[in-house]
């Protein structure tokens, strides 16, 4: 005995793909309020800025001896560009189609709440400045932490419903499995770690202005907090998740990049101090981490990948998608 499964109706998949494409359009637009925003508090972009006090005289103010350098401020262009990317490549997939619609969200692999937690981040990113202008330390120090925390929630998210639909979209959409890897799932690890070196930073500013832990011991802190951070990744892509986090490459050296701003901020010639010394030591064991992952990547074969069906009415039904193959009936046993 067989039953027909019917398709979704039409209104309620157009419902779902406008739900998705305005999720999207958010995003962008939330991006590049972000990016042009912060570009103009920068005054080496514009005489002046929007504030009466320049970033860095209010970083002189809150400094540790493991702060950042001026150099450090330029990332966030070039993190801000990637971000960008991979919104943009969102945006195309939604005029993208295969055998089940719209590529960016059949399968869904980034839903509509990833979109819009990217928003948030923005707008958290923009009041942080407000605040961080208006020296409210501990405010603005809070709205840091959001970053890193929904960061790391849209990279599980996207990790987690890539892997669970990666053996249909090799059969159908190879193309959106590489894209989702090294653009999506890369440029988010990059804005995840960065946001993180500067919100552990920030914390140990709350710490010492305003709870009295003095330095060095605070900057010790500080990086003793990273490299834990980083540690727990490196554990974590090579033996418990590694079948998820495995085509991420770009964490060690953003890692790399962060503290050699530290480094370079605290060097001094003739009078090194101790967690000088310290962050050049993380330095080398990021860069060994680094390597020995790309060894490992090397020496690992790909995993196996079993087919789910090459009939597009078959491997519909196995997918969470937004929209259906319309007219499609597939029988399905009793």
């Amino acid at each position: 005995m067989a039953r027909f499964q019917m398709a979704p109706q039409p209104g309620q998949n157009a419902h779902h793909v406008v739900l998705h494409a305005v999720s999207i359009g958010l995003a962008v637009v939330a991006q590049m309020i972000s990016s042009i925003f912060l570009t103009l508090t920068k005054d080496s972009f514009v005489p002046d800025g929007l504030f009466q006090t320049p970033s860095w005289n209010v970083s002189e103010t809150f400094s540790l001896e493991v702060s950042m350098d001026w150099w450090s401020g330029g990332f966030w262009i070039m993190i801000d560009l990637w971000s960008l990317g991979w919104l943009v490549h969102a945006t195309v997939g939604l005029f993208n189609r295969n055998v089940l619609g719209p590529e960016s969200c059949n399968p869904e692999i980034h839903p509509p709440v990833f979109y819009l937690m990217w928003v948030v981040v923005n707008i958290a990113r923009m009041c942080s400045m407000f605040l961080w202008h208006r020296r409210n330390l501990l405010a603005a120090v809070q709205l840091w932490w959001i970053t890193p925390v929904f960061s790391f929630f849209m990279l599980s998210i996207s990790y987690g419903n890539l892997h669970k639909h990666k053996a249909w979209l090799a059969i159908n959409t190879p193309r959106v499995t590489t894209w989702t890897r090294y653009l999506t799932q890369n440029g988010l690890a990059v804005f995840a770690w960065w946001s993180l070196l500067n919100a552990v930073v920030g914390l140990g500013m709350v710490l010492k202005y305003r709870f009295g832990v003095q330095d060095p011991l605070i900057s010790a802190i500080v990086l003793a907090i990273i490299c834990v951070c980083a540690l727990t990744w490196f554990l974590l892509q090579t033996f418990l998740l590694h079948k998820y986090l495995r085509y991420t490459f770009c964490v060690y050296a953003i890692l790399v990049l962060g503290l050699g701003a530290m480094f370079t901020r605290s060097y001094r010639v003739h009078n090194m101090s101790s967690n000088t010394s310290f962050c050049g030591c993380l330095m080398l064991i990021m860069t060994c981490m680094s390597v020995v992952h790309l060894i490992c990547e090397c020496m690992r074969t790909e995993d196996s990948v079993m087919p789910l069906a090459l009939e597009p009415y078959v491997t519909s039904s196995v997918c969470e998608t937004v929209c259906q193959p319309e007219a499609k009936h597939k029988p399905q046993k009793c």
